[in-house]
């Protein structure tokens, strides 16, 4: 029975996020179509009256995402929870996938504390670029890491140190993303 729910709930799941991502596509063209509007002079009429046009025509289908994602509900939450009730049940069992999903679940956990560490690191550097930030500060976070500073002088290695945290992020991203489709595959069976 928990296969059966699990899998229409991954469904409801998918289609949260493909409507989640609708919804982030339709505000972006309402807040383009707001900003065009608000950009208008004010003796262009005609033009006017083609922004606003658009932006009621917007603001409709993002009502009917809105509704869609109503009616979907917290699709996402009851899957993640679904998929924690059979993790926790095979990790129990002598299932071998029990192991499996042990492991996977402490490299999570593991990335869940790492990856911040970084992306601070990354945001401590763009601050020192932007002349906002405190270069010590940076420094430290950065050698938290275990990177070692000594020898980065001036913007350019500063600016090549925050691309290497964001390479180093994009990298744990990944690894984040192919654990947990690594999860649910273990977890679907």
């Amino acid at each position: 029975m928990i296969d059966e729910d699990l899998r229409t709930a991954r469904q409801r799941a998918h289609r949260w996020e493909k409507l989640h991502e609708r919804r982030a596509v339709i505000a972006a063209l309402v807040r383009e179509a707001q900003q065009q509007l608000d950009a208008i002079e004010v003796w262009d009429q005609e033009q006017a009256a083609v922004e606003e046009a658009k932006l009621r025509a917007y603001g409709v289908v993002l009502a009917e995402v809105d509704q869609e994602l109503a009616e979907v509900g917290p699709a996402r939450a009851l899957y993640e929870e679904l998929l924690a009730r059979e993790e926790r049940r095979l990790a129990a069992s002598a299932d071998p996938r029990g192991a499996e999903l042990l492991e996977i679940g402490r490299l999570l956990a593991e990335l869940n504390v790492e990856l911040p560490a970084w992306e601070c690191a990354r945001a401590a550097g763009f601050a020192v670029l932007r002349g906002e930030g405190v270069v010590d500060e940076f420094v430290r976070k950065v050698e938290a890491l275990g990177m070692m500073m000594a020898g980065v002088e001036g913007v350019g290695a500063v600016h090549d140190l925050v691309n290497q945290l964001g390479e180093r992020c994009r990298e744990l991203e990944g690894l984040r993303h192919r654990l947990r489709t690594r999860r649910e595959e273990v977890l679907l069976g």
